[in-house]
């Protein structure tokens, strides 16, 4: 079979896993339903909304007392996962079969004991492609890893730890090629789309989650994220997602790209519309001790935050220095820094000595390292492309860069990741004198995107200033939804005069009427390993909102 048989096979195959009652007479095109999520409502049943609608914490809540059974709340969520698939192409493995026998296996426990099996018992969670669950492929975009199954002792520990706590599998999401990408594409499912409006991408690389968590058709799920995987589509749907440090929930067993990279690897997080569920799930993984089984993650237990001040002290990025974020992000940080104000709390301009830039183009070379050779390969597997969206992050539209040529210029870029980590922390510390509190700022206020997202062909016109840059600092992070786009508020401002020939192009690319309605976010930053205080301050920022 030829690369686009075997594609176009897997894809038929996903499909036909969602029973024929589910499926949509027409797929209505963009102009007739821009933003799917009232249209996938009015397909459900009163009582699918309702729990749809519901935050892991409610659904466990209301299973727990007997008020739901799991199999009630797992057909609805795969009922409008079915829908959210079929506007939005999110989904790469469909097996609702399977997750009505765990289902229903969890009902029949509850019935045999009055009780739950755990803290997530009967909850749906969605996962990215690359974890791995028994007898699912984990393609990761890639043609060539298509029909390839996993067996029993390669499922992932993430998963054994969420199942462990009774969580209910039905999903996978889909992903770019090799994962590489902040535009979620593959020769395999096509692209993504913003379930908020279609005409945007969702995102990448956990674009397939985030389109699905944000149609509601799961109430949490997790992405991974090198360069802002976790965090763009996060901020595109509107998603509280962490971006933890290095290592802090369990990658083990979990397939990647570049899967044993040494100086800047991927971590795996969760993503949700509410910030108590996200705390719930991390909480859990980390009290799970998961260093026992993953000898990377360190042994930090679960450090709640309590006592802390009333008044906290903000830094804030605006730009990068580059070019000027679009309006709708623009107000989102205006607002975000007057809600904080409001509260009481203090915000400063964030200055650090090592610009966004330096920090994204160190990560770029890193990702680059081997010249792409892994990616060259796997292709050359199936005989399929790569997609453009690859070549994009490369900065070439036509082909791929060299690479190192010896290991040495590796260690440099080590010895330089590392120097850049001590000259911000020590630029954190010092901001102990430019605050009213006597301590250093709390966290630091910033743009996810320049954007609040892009049409799905057009990724090469935006960089990974300010995603990239905190995965070289190996800060903890969480997006933070603020607003949404609006074509009369968000207006161009003709006087502004851009300061370079790409600021220029970004700013012509902003059509008030293309982004409206788009979710338009923020992110909550820490230092490193801090991720009960990213959430916390998260929080903070939400209620100062509220």
């Amino acid at each position: 079979m030829t690369w686009k048989e075997v594609a176009a096979e897997k894809k038929t195959s996903v499909d036909a896993k969602i029973p024929h009652e589910w499926w949509l007479e027409a797929i209505p095109s963009v102009d007739e339903v821009r933003s799917v999520i009232e249209y996938i409502e009015e397909k459900l049943d009163e009582k699918e909304v309702k729990i749809t609608n519901s935050t892991v914490v409610e659904l466990a809540e209301k299973i727990s007392r007997g008020e739901l059974s799991a199999i009630e709340v797992t057909k609805a969520f795969c009922h409008r996962a079915a829908l959210a698939h079929q506007l939005t192409t999110c989904c790469c493995e469909i097996f609702f079969e399977r997750a009505y026998k765990k289902a229903e296996e969890l009902d029949e426990y509850f019935k045999k004991n009055g009780k739950t099996v755990g803290p997530l018992h009967g909850v749906p969670i969605s996962l990215k492609d690359q974890v791995n669950l028994e007898g699912l492929d984990s393609a990761l975009g890639y043609v060539s890893l298509v029909n390839k199954p996993k067996s029993k002792d390669q499922v992932s520990n993430i998963a054994k730890i969420l199942e462990d706590a009774g969580a209910v599998f039905y999903v996978k999401t889909t992903t770019p090629m090799a994962m590489m990408s902040c535009c979620t594409s593959s020769n395999i499912y096509g692209y993504t789309l913003n379930p908020f409006n279609r005409n945007l991408s969702s995102g990448g690389s956990s674009g397939g989650e985030g389109a699905l968590v944000g149609a509601k058709g799961s109430p949490l799920g997790f992405g991974t994220d090198i360069g802002g995987s976790i965090r763009v589509p996060s901020s595109f749907q509107g998603l509280y997602g962490l971006r933890g440090s290095s290592n802090r929930i369990p990658y083990c067993k979990v397939d990647n790209s570049y899967a044993n990279a040494p100086v800047l690897s991927s971590v795996i997080g969760p993503m949700a519309w509410d910030l108590d569920d996200l705390k719930l799930v991390t909480k859990l993984i980390i009290d799970s001790k998961p260093w026992i089984h993953d000898p990377k993650v360190p042994p930090i237990p679960w450090r709640e935050v309590i006592d802390y001040p009333n008044k906290l002290s903000f830094g804030i990025i605006t730009g990068d220095g580059e070019s000027k974020v679009h309006p709708p992000i623009e107000r989102a940080l205006k607002i975000a820094k007057d809600a904080l104000i409001a509260q009481g709390h203090e915000v400063i301009e964030w200055k650090p000595p090592v610009s966004l830039g330096t920090c994204r183009d160190l990560a770029v070379s890193i990702y680059g390292t081997d010249g792409y050779k892994e990616i060259v390969d796997e292709c050359a597997k199936s005989g399929e492309p790569i997609v453009k969206e690859i070549l994009a992050l490369a900065g070439d539209s036509k082909s791929l860069p060299q690479g190192i040529s010896h290991v040495h210029e590796h260690w440099d870029q080590a010895r330089l990741r590392y120097e850049y980590q001590q000259k911000v922390d020590e630029y954190w510390l010092s901001t102990a004198s430019q605050t009213s509190t006597g301590r250093p700022v709390d966290g630091i206020i910033a743009p996810v995107w320049e954007s609040c997202s892009f049409k799905p062909q057009d990724i090469d016109l935006f960089s990974l200033s300010y995603t990239s840059t905190f995965n070289i600092l190996d800060y903890s992070v969480v997006t933070t939804p603020v607003t949404f786009a609006n074509k009369d508020i968000d207006v161009k401002d003709v006087s502004y005069k851009p300061i370079s020939a790409h600021d220029k192009a970004l700013q012509a690319y902003y059509v008030p009427e293309l982004f409206d309605g788009a979710p338009a976010g923020v992110q909550v930053i820490t230092p490193r390993y801090e991720e009960e205080r990213a959430i916390y301050l998260a929080g903070v920022l939400r209620d100062a909102l509220n």
